[in-house]
């Protein structure tokens, strides 16, 4: 428990030659919920293949769940921004979300424990009568949600969601707030988002990317930070009361 769940120690990563990140060292304690922002090519999107082993750092050392990220991935839930499927293919929402047990063994069809985990999971986002529905059906909102699911289908320590509130309207926003405020008990939540709002409601520090990173506690956030950061104004909401 006392051993960090992320740790990135002088990480530098470029794409063709051109440096994403520079020098990047940072740690996530075990439970601690965490937002990465920062702008568009920022490196932030980055952070998280990192964490997952897609991309493998240039220099320096990434400590996952006390081990290397391909060792730890079977233990890290991963939401990307956008799933690229084919629309015309009939796959249930339940197809998807046992898609997140598939880490667990090797080979064979799902057993009794995987469908178990789907089921439970998709519950826990409130979308179990929604399991025999087709994915292609859905609203931008509830396919957020499932893809949400599945990752937590192979109950993870360390859940990692990209721009979960991207193309979902205010309402399902809430819902999203209040669904990662009770998943941040049970598991280490670290997210990328553009929305302040959102981050100051959940979040209890900010990891500020743009090639270099800073890390400040989500009260010591100013106008002038964010400034910094975006290399320019930016709006500024915080969210202290639900209307």
């Amino acid at each position: 428990m006392d051993t960090p769940a992320i740790v990135f120690k002088n990480i530098s990563f470029a794409y063709n030659g051109l440096e994403v990140l520079t020098d990047a060292t940072f740690s996530v304690s075990n439970r601690e919920p965490v937002c990465i922002i920062g702008p568009n090519g920022g490196g932030k999107s980055t952070i998280l293949k990192l964490v997952i082993g897609l991309l493998t750092p240039q220099t320096g050392q990434i400590s996952v769940l006390g081990t290397t990220p391909d060792q730890a991935r079977i233990r890290v839930g991963y939401v990307p921004q956008h799933l690229l499927f084919d629309p015309q293919f009939p796959v249930t929402v339940m197809d998807i979300v046992l898609m997140g047990t598939l880490g667990n063994r090797r080979a064979g069809s799902y057993t009794k424990p995987d469908k178990h985990n789907a089921r439970e999971a998709l519950d826990k986002l409130g979308l179990a009568n929604l399991a025999n529905r087709l994915f292609a059906d859905l609203s931008g909102g509830q396919r957020q949600r499932v893809l949400i699911s599945r990752a937590l289908a192979s109950k993870p320590d360390l859940l990692l969601l990209d721009e979960p509130t991207a193309n979902v309207d205010a309402l399902i926003e809430i819902k999203l707030v209040d669904i990662l405020k009770h998943l941040r008990e049970s598991m280490t939540l670290v997210m990328v988002s553009h929305d302040w709002g959102f981050v100051s409601d959940i979040f209890d520090k900010v990891i500020c990317v743009n090639r270099h990173v800073a890390v400040h506690h989500v009260q010591d956030i100013t106008g002038k930070i964010i400034q910094e950061i975006y290399g320019g104004n930016v709006g500024m909401v915080r969210h202290s009361h639900k209307c």
